[in-house]
């Protein structure tokens, strides 16, 4: 009788044991990292064209701008931007001390540039992002109520890692039909859907000045699209994916989270000819300004997360 006891009590103890352990692997954190880095980097790229914008329309420049000018006509102008970000004058979502170059050529409708983070750690990473080239800047008009925004995009093959040469990466001596070809790829259409943007690679921002060219703290991201800056690993052996869709900044509204759209955060591993999902999150953005994002939908791994708040951890 003493031994039937102790055979139910040990299956009971392993039922437990084997339901705690199942619960623990769906319970894990929603893994954020490849978000934090999709919008980490919009948002710098967002910071940039607003300022090449400006340098390219000759308005005025935030105090921390430093203008080179290599050449400059009626038609268009080349530059150079040194950008400072200090604890005066931070980079979004970035606490980080150091410069940013920015190389331009364009006209007061747009043109083509070029950012170089060099030593400045955008990610906060292991991995260095050394910069991104030829992106696309253009000035577009909302005919219904004349109000102005600028546009940019870039994709995965404009990013580099690791390290180049300086010289070469910021030389912008364009032809006339590597510069056309630039401009043409806002033909590329943007995404409105987070399940269709996380496997694309591409990333658009567009940014409102608020008709203050000098103050780039007031303006607002609007950041569309997803995909991967640079590999991320996630615990359970997958790959991180991420996208946003409708995603809005405004870093004198808040500065630790945006404060409205989706976020999609995806973990995939790949099982012969098929991928498999790990567990994706789905999040809302909103306006309380305390650095975290509602989880609206998570599965597999993380679908013990859902109806929660989490953490972004952008600062």
């Amino acid at each position: 009788m003493r031994k039937d006891s102790a055979a139910v009590f040990l299956l009971i103890a392993f039922i437990f044991l084997s339901s705690c352990e199942k619960i623990r692997e769906y319970n894990q954190k929603p893994e954020l990292g490849s978000l934090q880095q999709g919008l980490k980097t919009s948002v710098a790229i967002g910071y940039c064209s607003s300022v090449a914008m400006s340098a390219f329309k000759g308005d005025p420049l935030p105090d921390n701008v430093t203008t080179v000018t290599r050449h400059s006509d009626i038609y268009s102008s080349s530059w150079l931007l040194y950008i400072n970000f200090n604890s005066g004058n931070p980079l979004p979502f970035n606490s980080n001390i150091g410069d940013i170059i920015v190389a331009g050529i364009g006209d007061a409708e747009g043109g083509v540039i070029s950012v170089l983070f060099g030593d400045f750690d955008l990610l906060n990473h292991n991995l260095r992002l050394y910069g991104i080239q030829t992106v696309p800047v253009i000035e577009q008009e909302d005919y219904a109520t004349g109000e102005k925004s600028i546009l940019t995009l870039f994709v995965k093959e404009d990013i580099i890692i690791g390290n180049v040469s300086s010289d070469v990466f910021l030389n912008l001596d364009l032809s006339e039909m590597q510069f056309s070809t630039e401009m043409n790829r806002y033909s590329t259409p943007i995404p409105s859907d987070a399940y269709v943007a996380v496997k694309q690679n591409v990333w658009f921002v567009k940014v409102d000045q608020d008709e203050t060219s000098d103050n780039m703290y007031d303006d607002m991201y609007t950041i569309h699209g997803g995909g991967q800056i640079a590999e991320t690993d996630g615990i359970s052996g997958g790959i991180i994916y991420h996208a946003m869709i409708n995603t809005k900044v405004n870093y004198s509204m808040c500065t630790k989270n945006p404060i409205s759209g989706v976020g999609f955060s995806q973990n995939f591993k790949a099982g012969g000819d098929i991928l498999i999902d790990l567990g994706n999150t789905l999040l809302s953005f909103h306006s309380n300004c305390d650095g975290k994002a509602h989880v609206d939908f998570s599965s597999g791994k993380y679908i013990g997360y859902n109806g929660k708040d989490i953490a972004l951890d952008l600062e």
